[in-house]
């Protein structure tokens, strides 16, 4: 379909994940995004559940479930028109300005080893 240039990173059933979490898991990972730090888009209640028990946001598009079935999700839409930057970023407000900004995750370096001396008593 030549969809594929829009997205940095597809997690798919074929992929061979065990549940919904693990297929969300494994995208934060390909795109190197912590957890906390992505939003999933979702139309049934259990992938909802699934994105908060990894910490995720969910959006609910409402349609194959009705309103009351998605309460659960942190924003619910009837369709993409209604999104916007902005709205997606008053998910994070709580969170700082910069909360959103694409960000690697910084990887700790070891200390440097203390070099160790023999000290003789004489």
């Amino acid at each position: 379909m030549g969809l594929k240039k829009y997205f940095q990173a597809i997690v798919s059933e074929e992929d061979g994940m065990e549940s919904i979490a693990h297929r969300f898991l494994s995208a934060a990972m390909k795109l190197d995004r912590k957890p906390s730090k992505c939003v999933v888009f979702e139309d049934d209640p259990r992938g909802i559940t699934a994105a908060h028990n990894c910490t995720m946001m969910a959006v609910a598009l409402i349609g194959a479930h009705p309103a009351y079935d998605l309460e659960q999700a942190d924003l619910a839409v009837a369709s993409f028109n209604e999104l916007s930057v902005i709205n997606l970023r008053r998910l994070f407000a709580h969170k700082g300005s910069t909360f959103m900004d694409l960000q690697k995750q910084i990887i700790e370096k070891t200390p440097p080893r203390r070099k160790l001396t023999i000290d003789t008593i004489f």
